[in-house]
């Protein structure tokens, strides 16, 4: 596993994972997200080698305050089911390659993701071993020394069934193939318990 630290930037992967802990959460999409989110390049990010295309988008919410907006990008089978929760286990699957993109619309504050971190996966892998994920967060906790501004980029690029590779604001930040992580990590957007609107992630799939 390769983890690469500039001033402190893995505290920036880690707040868009869950804001699960501020109370109740809405999420809806806005029109504008899913007109930026088709224009972005899927050849920007170069790992996976295939084209990616656009699944879908919404904004996450707390109250009435944009946290953050997220787009999904697969390399797509030939063949999907039509049913919406058939198309979400295919993406939790890690099948195929994938992308997630975040966006911060406000500040967030370094409590608000140390706090939100663990019950995110947690509400998400209830039945699951999650040692060896709290492990690797206590590791990160240590570059949490910087808050996260407005209008910045992370996205998280999914290669494969396991390797991770994330940027933060285009440049790479973190290499891994800890497959357990990453599979923890989708939960948040793709599990039982998501903690946004992910019918709105694969509208682009269900046209």
């Amino acid at each position: 596993m390769k983890w690469i630290c500039r001033n402190g930037v893995l505290a920036l992967i880690w707040a868009a994972l869950s804001t699960a802990s501020w109370a109740t959460i809405a999420a809806s999409v806005n029109e504008s997200a899913v007109a930026h989110a088709e224009t972005v390049s899927s050849t920007q990010y170069a790992e996976p080698t295939e084209p990616l295309a656009f699944s879908g988008a919404t904004v996450r919410k707390r109250f009435f305050f944009s946290v953050y907006k997220i787009s999904h990008f697969m390399a797509w089978p030939l063949e999907t089911p039509d049913n919406p929760d058939e198309l979400i286990k295919l993406i939790a699957s890690g099948q195929f390659s994938q992308r997630v993109e975040i966006e911060f619309l406000r500040d967030v504050s370094r409590e608000q993701v140390e706090e939100a971190l663990m019950d995110g996966i947690e509400r998400n892998n209830p039945d699951v071993d999650l040692s060896n994920i709290k492990t690797e967060i206590m590791r990160l906790s240590d570059g949490f020394d910087n808050d996260i501004t407005e209008n910045s980029r992370l996205v998280l690029s999914r290669v494969n069934v396991g390797k991770l590779i994330v940027y933060f604001n285009e440049r790479k930040i973190v290499e891994t193939d800890n497959s357990e992580l990453t599979r923890a990590l989708w939960s948040i957007w793709f599990g039982q318990e998501p903690i946004v609107d992910n019918k709105a992630l694969i509208a682009n799939q269900l046209q």
